[in-house]
């Protein structure tokens, strides 16, 4: 009897856990996704002084000496800002950088510095929620279901300043938001390529490597059924999901990701590779989000520039070119 009643106790238990696991989950996620609460930035510690290290605080000019200008776009929330850094010569190509959820501008510096020595105008934009950029009704992030229009904007503004072809280079949720303007964009011709770090091109994913990674029982259950509570209250974000968007553009895409990154697992660059083998992979075995760059910076620099002298090539007929 003592054993039924052990056992009894523990299916209960069970029960509780199934049935409360997957609100405390779905709560949590929008406590992840609330603008201004989570610091992904580094606005809390002490910045560095290397402008190539993530976490680095100042504008182009401080970080580089580069001559810039602080612009802004329209969006259909209202103007956003951006920085613009000029070529020393006309380009008909120019490049959009798009930062990471809660994250800094100045962390595409690793990015934007190659750019800039290879003769690449740059904007380097805010969108809805950020510093400087219009609040949205809800004060959430939604993994590019709804900033995708605000890279249209800017995609549309950089246009307007002579650009001809435009590059997008993003990490995290900003490839997110690239993978949503892929898919929604009522006219993406002109994007010429794409440069990726440690993409989150599928939330429903990045949620159930989460629950694996801090051993949660019964993970898998607990994140399918917290994403779906989470859609009462907010965006279904179970539709954040732009990979075959991303394998589906045709022109030339650089990726870099590492093995053991502990937010957005490597699986997702990994499934985009097999869909793409053309994809310039820069794998490393990075154990923080997204530090591949600092694994190998030299490495990174001129894999980026293998992936631009592509992207120079005479624009193949397609979809998108």
């Amino acid at each position: 009897m003592r054993i039924l009643r052990w056992l009894s106790l523990a299916l209960a238990l069970a029960a509780v856990y199934v049935i409360v696991a997957p609100f405390v989950l779905a709560f949590g996620l929008g406590g992840l996704l609330t603008a201004g609460v989570v610091d992904w930035a580094g606005y809390t510690r002490t910045p560095p002084d290397d402008p190539l290290t993530i976490g680095y605080r100042g504008d182009p000019g401080q970080a580089f000496g580069y001559a810039f200008e602080t612009v802004q776009y329209a969006t259909e929330l209202g103007p956003a800002e951006a920085w613009v850094i000029p070529a020393a010569e006309p380009s008909p190509i120019w490049a959009i950088w798009v930062h990471g959820i809660g994250g800094l501008r100045e962390n595409g510096y690793r990015i934007v510095k190659t750019l800039h020595e290879q003769g690449v105008p740059v904007l380097m934009i805010t969108y809805r929620n950020d510093k400087g950029a219009p609040r949205s009704a809800d004060g959430l992030y939604s993994f590019g279901l709804d900033e995708w229009r605000d890279l249209e904007a800017a995609v549309d503004w950089a246009h307007g300043q002579g650009a001809e072809r435009i590059v997008i280079a993003a990490e995290s949720m900003g490839a997110a938001i690239t993978g949503q303007y892929l898919t929604h964009a009522a006219d993406t011709r002109t994007i010429a390529g794409l440069a990726l770090d440690a993409p989150a091109l599928d939330f429903p994913a990045v949620i159930h490597a989460g629950g694996k990674r801090y051993w949660v029982p019964l993970s898998d259950l607990v994140a399918t059924a917290g994403l779906e509570i989470s859609t009462l209250f907010r965006r279904d974000l179970r539709q954040a999901v732009s990979l075959d968007a991303v394998a589906a553009f045709d022109g030339p895409i650089f990726v870099a990701h590492g093995t053991r990154d502990p937010l957005v697992p490597f699986s997702i660059s990994e499934r985009l590779v097999a869909k793409r083998p053309d994809i310039l992979f820069w794998r490393t075995d990075a154990d923080r989000h997204p530090m591949s760059f600092e694994s190998d910076r030299a490495g990174y620099t001129e894999a980026l520039r293998q992936w631009l002298a592509a992207v120079r090539q005479p624009a193949a007929t397609g979809p998108n070119q």
